[in-house]
């Protein structure tokens, strides 16, 4: 018989007919949504709960408007965004292409998650940035909601830098959203997509 709607064709095996069947779950990683900026003040994505205990969030081909902005990552709960003064913790650190003195900026009380350490990501031809982070915490975790990631990104071009960067929620939340945004000015374009990884 025919199956309904989202069913595959199923072999049964040797000597047997094949049959329409739900399809078999997802793999490792399930997309939990993706966004794709149009000079956007911020991209966020909701939806992260306790299904997961990692999270992959990946940045791609971001562009911002104005020239010279540092990234910056906040997570919130289902009353919104967290942005309080104190609400962060962070450090980053970060090499250039021309092999000169790594460059560190931290914080112990912010309003938000820089990825970057001194530089900073332009928007001329070529330039802009991506970026690969992990949140290693389910939404209804115990511990304080941590980011870590690595990220490239080109000012000036062709100058080119890369990071490493982490950072923290001051407090224990029921976490179920993630934005990234710039300092100044809009995201013109790129994306913005989360993963999560399941752990069986």
């Amino acid at each position: 018989a025919v199956g309904t709607a989202t069913h595959v064709l199923t072999s049964n095996g040797a000597g047997a007919a094949p049959t329409f069947q739900a399809a078999a779950a997802g793999g490792a990683w399930t997309k939990i949504g993706t966004v794709v900026a149009s000079n956007d003040a911020t991209l966020t994505i909701t939806g992260l709960d306790s299904t997961y205990d990692t999270y992959c969030i990946i940045l791609a081909d971001i562009v911002p408007i104005t020239m010279n902005t540092y990234p910056y990552i906040h997570v919130g709960d289902s009353s919104g965004i967290d942005t309080g003064g104190s609400d962060y913790a962070w450090t980053a650190v970060g090499w250039a292409d021309s092999g000169g003195a790594e460059k560190h900026d931290a914080s112990t009380g912010d309003s938000k998650i820089q990825i970057i350490g001194l530089h900073t990501v332009g928007e001329g031809p070529g330039e802009g940035m991506g970026a690969v982070m992990y949140l290693t915490r389910p939404g209804d975790g115990t511990t304080w909601p941590m980011i870590h990631g690595r990220m490239t990104q080109v000012t000036s071009s062709p100058a080119f830098r890369q990071q490493l960067f982490a950072g923290v929620r001051l407090a224990v939340i029921t976490l179920d959203r993630i934005q990234f945004s710039f300092n100044s000015g809009n995201v013109s374009t790129g994306r913005m997509t989360v993963w999560g990884i399941s752990h069986a």
